[in-house]
This record gives structure tokens, sequence and C-alpha cells, in this order.
């Protein structure tokens, strides 16, 4: 059935995935573009040392330009700057996960308030008892809760993040249900990263040495898994949260910001409504539109 038949339905989303999802989505892809991008260039230059018969012991300037030096050599020989380049690719992974550990967790405050502030009831234990939509309408932006309960999942342990989630929602993803462990050791990893430039946090803050500590290590093939893991939480979660808490309400909510602006009669408003959402991609129809607007103005 195509969209221009298709009628409003608030809690029956006819979109695959939420908006926060898309979001996620688009931020993913270009991590990952950004980290591919940079594969073959590596396998390039170590292909063309090797045909020009570069050895370990050869000065790294032999081979490369390096923009300032100061009539010094940067690495003691090729195998010192092989080391150090071997290093940096450590710290891009790290760094890669730094950034697809804080995108997923902007994605899961992101979903989380738009599902409580779709489905409120979800509070009290009572989904879909009232429309957000409608609260919204009275001048209610703020609900109780909100961010004690979007803390709870997004902070913390991953025991205690998947207990709240539980709590609050009544379900957990089985991605995430059966990989807290993992979970848990991503997080941990994170950290590292985050606070004590990618080594153990607590040796680290240790004043009475001057050593430092190694960085921990994340091989491209361990980023891939984590970032798949991560990929399948998002999808899982994403497809319960639309289905039974979201529905339709981002729709709505927009229509809600632009009303507004929009004049004449509820048949004139569908029309450039229409018009408006299907500037970005969205092509649902006029029979669509009207009971969108319907359905807003009955509320």
């Amino acid at each position: 059935m195509g969209k221009s038949t298709v009628e409003f339905d608030r809690w029956v989303s006819i979109r695959d995935n939420s908006w926060p999802y898309q979001v996620f989505r688009k931020h993913t892809q270009e991590l990952n573009r950004m980290m591919w991008a940079n594969e073959p260039a590596t396998k390039l230059v170590y292909e063309q040392l090797k045909t020009n018969g570069a050895i370990w012991k050869d000065k790294a300037s032999k081979h490369f330009d390096f923009p300032v030096q100061e009539g010094r050599e940067v690495f003691d020989d090729l195998k010192d700057w092989s080391d150090s380049f071997n290093q940096f690719q450590n710290w891009t992974n790290l760094n890669g996960l730094m950034a697809i550990t804080s995108n997923f967790e902007t994605y899961l405050s992101s979903v989380l308030s738009l599902a409580l502030e779709s489905d409120p009831g979800l509070i009290y234990k009572s989904s879909k008892s009232v429309d957000g939509m409608a609260l919204i309408k009275s001048g209610a932006h703020k609900f109780p809760f909100e961010n004690e309960i979007i803390i709870a999942i997004t902070k913390g342990d991953w025991n205690s993040r998947i207990s709240a989630l539980n709590k609050y929602f009544d379900y957990v993803p089985t991605s995430m249900s059966s990989n807290i462990g993992r979970l848990e050791k991503i997080r941990v990893l994170r950290n590292k990263v985050g606070h004590a430039f990618g080594r153990d946090i607590e040796n680290s803050r240790i004043n009475e040495v001057k050593e430092t500590l190694p960085i921990e290590k994340l091989t491209t093939p361990n980023f891939i898994k984590i970032r798949k893991l991560i990929w399948q939480c998002v999808t899982e979660l994403d497809r319960h949260l639309l289905d039974n808490h979201i529905g339709e309400f981002q729709i709505i909510k927009y229509f809600h910001s632009i009303e507004p602006q929009l004049k004449g009669t509820q048949d004139n408003k569908a029309m450039v409504f229409k018009k408006k959402i299907g500037a970005f991609g969205d092509l649902s129809g006029e029979k669509y539109c009207r009971g969108l607007i319907d359905y807003y103005y009955s509320l």
C-alpha cells in the first residue's frame, strides 16, 4: 500500500525508525567513512615501502617528508616510525570507540526522552493512558522524573542501566541483556580513553611516580565487533519504542511546532503540511495529513 492511501494512526508509525535513530545512523555512517578511508592508505604506504626496498634501519626521512624537523630526525629509524604509526592506528580505534559510544548515549537520551514525552503514562505503569501531545498542547512541557529516568539508563554500570530500562519500560533488548559483560567492558574502556588518555584511570591518578602507563589496545577487528553490537542494541530498542510508545508522535509534534504559521481551513493546512514534510523526504499523502490534523485538533 502506498503512502498516499495510508490513514493516520497515532500509535502506529508508518516510518521504519525514529528520528533519533536516523541521526544516530548518519553520525555512524560518517564515522565509518572516516575510519575506512584510512585503511587503504595504510596498506598502500607499506606496499610502497616494500617496493622501494626499505629496511627497518633506514632513516624514516629517507622515505617520508615531515613538515617540521628543524634539521633533526623525528624518528630513530623506519622501525621507530612504524611502531609510532601502529600506536596511532590504535589511538584512532580508541577515539573511534569514544565517538561511537558517545553517539550511542546521545541516541539513548534522545529516544528515551521522546518515548516518555509521547507516552508519559509509562512513568505510572499506565502506557498510552494519555497522549503526551495533549499535555504539550496544554503547556506541560516538562514531565515528572524524566531526567531522573534518563540518567538512570545512560549513566553508571550496565547492570544498573539494564535494571532501570526494565523498571521504566518493561523491556530490555536481547542484544543488551545477553551482552551486559561486553557492554560493561566497552564502558570501562571508553572511560579510560575519555579520562586517562587511554590508560587505567585509578593508576593514572597515583602522583608518587612519573612513569606513564601503557595505552589500552583496541584492534580494528575488535572495534568492528563493538560497532556491530551497539548498532544491534540501537536497532532493537528503536523498533520496540517506535511500535509501542512513540508511534506518530514525532510528526504530530512537528505539526504542533508550525501550526501557528498555517492559515485557512484544516483541508488547506493539510495541503501545506504535506508540502512541508515532503521537502525533507516524507511522502505521506494528503489523506494521512488530514487525519493527523483532525487528530491534533481533537486533543
